[in-house]
């Protein structure tokens, strides 16, 4: 869910001086992405560079605090903040850099740092096994980028194929987030294990046509089954595949959709996705994301606080009917909000994101959205994985909706499992918060991969 971050390396403007000119040069990777910057600080100036861009042009900074022992800084209009500290010999300042709530280590040197390779040892790597192919899906007016890779097959034989669907945010069809390739990751390893798949670029992104930010869940649902109606009706596909969906948190949400409205989807998959309602999983996400990147216990439960009351008012009253009591409601909330909330946005700022935030007609598709409706309607086999230390989907919970709302004609066939140790991308983690998700190398973990994998062949 890239939708959470908004740290992009930076322009950052300082005041201050110092007796004599000083570099500081540091190496990052944070959030999947690698950049080397260049901090000078004189007694008439003090500017930012970026190390590896093509352009040499520096940033002016201001409210710098340079001195023997520490370096700060801080971006307001950006709302981050740098503080530091020199190590023993001098040569080395030590420090965090915070910024949207978030926060992570940064060390500066005298000396020029050499750029951090960001390593991603499971993308897909030729010879290949399989082909591939590129695809134009019409759904209306709109058309959709899609790859279908598939390996090879027999004649008068069936096999798997997969639709895979992203989850929340604008994403290719490869489901690229922060630096990672699951999807392509994924549609590798099921074309080596003989299952085909097809996957798409979202709505205005890569080759897809028409507007993400204006489509709601039924929209990204319609997409599902316009790729399930394109493989229906292809001629090298239509006799000789048995389809499946899978989808990737709200990704879960559009193939259940999917799959009540289409009898040719056979099998579906839900990856990190939701077995309980759009607002039970909204609600916790927004204590469990602020606790997890370094927040105050009392912004946690401010915000949990927050997003059960919005929920609350939008699912209450029609759209165009709305806004008052939300902006009411924000008004008394930002009055006892925490001091962290207040330093990153002013109360007219704060009413208008959340209002164009919560009152649209996806939000409200997504807060009424209960995964019960639909699983007690499908009758054919479901696979459902979750990590134990999902903050965005909590996995004991989704668990817990799937046992409790699986159909008696699906039971048998199907498979829960919640796996340790797995965030929300399905990574081993350590501190299990957003901000790592670029930083770990695996994509994701081979145990999601192989119980994919074995389940599709177990029921064919």
């Amino acid at each position: 869910m890239n939708k959470y971050i908004s740290f992009l390396f930076f322009m950052v403007s300082f005041s201050g001086f110092c007796q004599v000119e000083e570099r500081w040069h540091a190496s990052m990777a944070v959030m999947g992405m690698s950049e080397r910057i260049m901090v000078l600080v004189s007694p008439e100036k003090a500017e930012l560079f970026f190390t590896d861009r093509d352009t040499t042009k520096p940033m002016k900074l201001e409210e710098v605090v340079l001195t023997d022992s520490s370096l700060a800084f801080a971006w307001k209009a950006g709302g981050l903040k740098f503080n530091g500290k020199h190590y023993a010999d001098g040569d080395t300042l030590f420090g965090e850099m915070t910024q949207a709530g978030m926060k992570w280590k940064v060390t500066f040197h005298r000396k020029i740092q050499e750029r951090i390779e960001i390593k991603r040892p499971q993308e897909p790597k030729p010879p290949f096994e399989y082909q591939t192919r590129d695809v134009l899906i019409k759904n209306g007016v709109n058309v959709l980028g899609a790859t279908i890779t598939l390996p090879p097959m027999v004649q008068g034989k069936k096999i798997p194929i997969v639709v895979m669907a992203s989850g929340s945010g604008p994403q290719d069809r490869n489901c690229e987030l922060l630096g990672h390739k699951p999807f392509l990751v994924i549609a590798d390893h099921l074309a080596r294990n003989g299952i085909a798949s097809l996957r798409f670029d979202d709505r205005g992104v890569g080759q897809s046509t028409g507007s993400f930010q204006e489509a709601s869940l039924e929209d990204f649902a319609s997409d599902v089954l316009a790729c399930v109606s394109f493989i229906q009706n292809d001629e090298e596909l239509k006799d000789q595949v048995s389809i499946g969906v899978a989808g990737h948190s709200e990704g879960g949400m559009h193939v259940l959709m999917a799959a009540r409205k289409n009898k040719r989807i056979e099998f579906v998959i839900e990856l990190a996705s939701v077995g309980t309602s759009g607002k039970d999983v909204l609600i916790e996400q927004q204590y469990l994301i602020p606790l997890k990147n370094g927040g105050s216990q009392e912004y946690a439960d401010w915000n949990r606080e927050l997003y059960k009351g919005m929920s609350e008012i939008v699912l209450k009253f029609e759209q165009n009917k709305a806004q008052e009591p939300l902006t009411n409601y924000l008004d008394s909330m930002y009055q006892i909000a925490p001091i962290e909330v207040k330093d990153q946005s002013n109360i007219f700022n704060f009413k208008i994101g959340m209002n164009m935030f919560m009152n649209t007609t996806w939000m409200r598709q997504f807060l009424a959205f209960e995964t019960a409706d639909y699983l007690k309607k499908l009758k054919i086999p479901i696979l459902a994985i979750n990590g134990s230390e999902d903050i965005q989907v909590p996995g004991f919970d989704a668990q817990q909706g799937f046992e409790r709302n699986l159909s008696k004609k699906s039971k048998p066939f199907s498979n829960l499992v919640l796996l340790g140790g797995l965030n929300h991308l399905f990574q081993i983690c350590s501190t299990c918060s957003i901000v790592e998700y670029g930083d770990l190398e695996e994509t994701i973990n081979p145990t999601v991969l192989n119980l994919m994998t074995e389940w599709i062949k177990g029921l064919n």
